[in-house]
């Protein structure tokens, strides 16, 4: 198994007094660090941007962990997928004291698969992120049993998806939010008419989502 996370970083363009907050940038299947990186210069300046590379090589890309099966009824291959949780959970635990960052002010969005490690980790380790913008994913559901609702109650969540997703239904994100709402969890929800992508109003309501949470609200 791999435990090297390779990354990209933007460090803040504006300082914002004392240590700067993080933004960690998760990849969907078969991409990599580059993709989600092309976002940063319309996200908030204040924010150090750390965009990392899936732990495997599946040839035309990384993912965070494998699928199996045939499109239309794709698998998780959950030991790929817990090996790769384990190994995130280290990584941002230990990211802040290697940048410099604020370790109260840690945020993740993640697109698809992405979105789905966000969830993940967000929900077993709270600890760890102030918040979390899934984009395109749903909640893995053999993590509930790890995770402890009240402990959720400072976490931040903006859950974006498309309608017209037909790579992962937007039913995986209603599910994930109808779950949310049964915790003291923080939530937005957004829909836009869109498949599987990143709707360009969508990146209007991160940037006011970010503005928000950094001057101090939990919305």
């Amino acid at each position: 198994m791999a435990t090297k996370i390779y990354t990209l970083e933007r460090p803040p363009r504006v300082a914002a007094g004392g240590s700067p907050p993080l933004l960690l940038l998760l990849h969907g299947f078969g991409s990599n660090e580059e993709d989600l990186m092309g976002l940063a210069p319309y996200l908030d300046p204040r924010l150090h941007i750390v965009s990392a590379r899936g732990l495997y090589d599946i040839g035309f890309g990384y993912a965070w962990y494998y699928l199996y099966g045939v499109p239309g009824n794709l698998q998780s291959d959950d030991t790929t997928k817990a090996q790769s949780l384990e190994t995130l959970i280290k990584f941002v635990r230990d990211l802040p004291g290697r940048l410099g960052s604020e370790p109260s002010r840690t945020y993740l969005m993640g697109f698809s698969q992405g979105a789905i490690m966000s969830l993940a980790l967000a929900l077993t380790a709270p600890e760890l992120v102030a918040g979390i913008i899934p984009v395109s994913g749903y909640l893995d559901e053999m993590i509930l049993p790890k995770v402890q609702p009240e402990k959720l109650s400072d976490l931040n969540v903006l859950l974006i998806h498309g309608t017209e997703d037909d790579v992962i239904p937007v039913e995986g994100s209603r599910r994930a939010h109808e779950y949310l709402q049964t915790t003291p969890a923080h939530v937005t929800y957004q829909e836009y008419p869109i498949g599987h992508g990143i709707h360009p109003e969508a990146v209007g309501l991160i940037q006011q989502w970010f503005n928000e949470r950094l001057e101090g609200s939990t919305g």
